[in-house]
């Protein structure tokens, strides 16, 4: 497993930031946490996330399907493939800031992963042809 995750540190600034996994869900599931359920349609979904101690451990963990679930994202990935993620390297985190402006092209499932954030969800279901233009806005806001 540990082959998923290809980085070379030394072409980022930075090894903290924030990060969107895109995840595709085969068919419509029942997603449950120790304490929360969500009803998911099958589809795509864009999940936001930071990590400000060690970003490209974290988005590994991601990517491992045998962990102790631990984030909202954990029960998540047992139905959800993982398609792609963006490493958003930086000093600081912008989490909330990605997660509002997602939420003006794809729809918010209520309460998940934004439990130490001011925002309503930090997974947003979106429509196919809408990835390209999510990941453009996102790339020409944060590049520089």
């Amino acid at each position: 497993m540990a082959g998923l995750l290809s980085y070379n540190i030394y072409i980022m600034d930075y090894n903290k930031g924030d990060y969107i996994v895109l995840l595709f869900l085969r068919e419509a599931a029942e997603v449950s946490s120790s304490k929360k359920k969500w009803h998911l349609e099958s589809g795509y979904y864009l999940y936001v996330g930071s990590a400000m101690n060690s970003l490209t451990e974290r988005v590994k963990r991601h990517l491992l399907e045998e962990k102790k679930k631990h984030w909202h994202i954990d029960f998540l990935r047992e139905k959800a493939e993982v398609l792609a993620v963006l490493l958003l390297p930086a000093k600081t985190s912008n989490e909330e800031e990605l997660s509002n402006l997602i939420s003006n092209y794809c729809i918010a499932v209520p309460g998940f992963g934004a439990s130490d954030c001011k925002t309503d969800s930090n997974l947003y279901r979106v429509g196919f042809g809408c990835i390209e233009k999510v990941f453009s806005s996102i790339v020409g806001k944060w590049r520089d």
